[in-house]
């Protein structure tokens, strides 16, 4: 009897070990959610805020030179070390913009300016997605080796599900490429530049009729 004894209680014991392992992996399991659910949470406000900052910084332009100046700018100081080439496209004809606070890039301009042509903006934004170098050189973005070599880039359309407006180019230090964060960041506010560009355009016409 004894035994039996023993022995019941030692299945006992199993079967609440069980039950406390299933419940240990249960809970690790809604903590890892809850954990990956808050982080999910944390960035979407942080891109709400980088993108609310942004359009608040637009407010300032009133020609298209100056909203590339404001989306410049705005990029160069918010995003870690970023150079930017905001390409606006006027009658077919791509109107480059550079903004640079990196003193050892400063040759880059005068090399990637040739390569920034319509056809490559069109390419861009009719591939509905971040573009790295690869995806870039696949377009005939022919900057040449040693520029590519230099640089880390990402390029983004500006269309808003319509016609090639112009794009943003990114780039920086080829050993600091770009986070999935920080290209997420610049993404969230494309549409809403796109709109801004779309609207300059429409009101720099009525201007010169006028």
């Amino acid at each position: 009897m004894k035994e039996q004894r023993n022995a019941r209680v030692k299945q006992l014991v199993r079967a609440l070990n069980r039950v406390r392992r299933i419940q240990k992996q249960k809970i690790d399991i809604l903590c890892n959610d809850i954990l990956k659910a808050h982080g999910e949470f944390i960035n979407h406000l942080k891109n709400f805020r980088f993108a609310a900052d942004f359009f608040e910084n637009l407010l300032e332009a009133t020609t298209p030179d100056s909203l590339a100046r404001c989306a410049g700018e705005f990029l160069t100081e918010n995003i870690e070390d970023c150079s930017v080439a905001v390409v606006f496209i006027t009658a077919s004809v791509p109107e480059i913009h550079f903004y640079s606070h990196n003193s050892h890039l400063e040759d880059i301009p005068s090399q990637l300016s040739p390569c920034l042509t319509a056809k490559m903006v069109e390419a861009v934004c009719h591939s509905s997605r971040v573009c790295d170098s690869n995806d870039l050189c696949e377009m005939e973005f022919f900057a040449g080796p040693a520029v590519l070599k230099k640089i880390s880039l990402a390029a983004i359309g500006l269309n808003n599900s319509g016609p090639a407006l112009g794009m943003l180019l990114l780039y920086r230090p080829a050993d600091c490429p770009f986070s999935k964060t920080e290209l997420t960041q610049v993404s969230s506010i494309t549409k809403g530049l796109s709109t801004a560009v779309k609207a300059m355009h429409g009101k720099t016409t009525c201007d010169n009729y006028a």
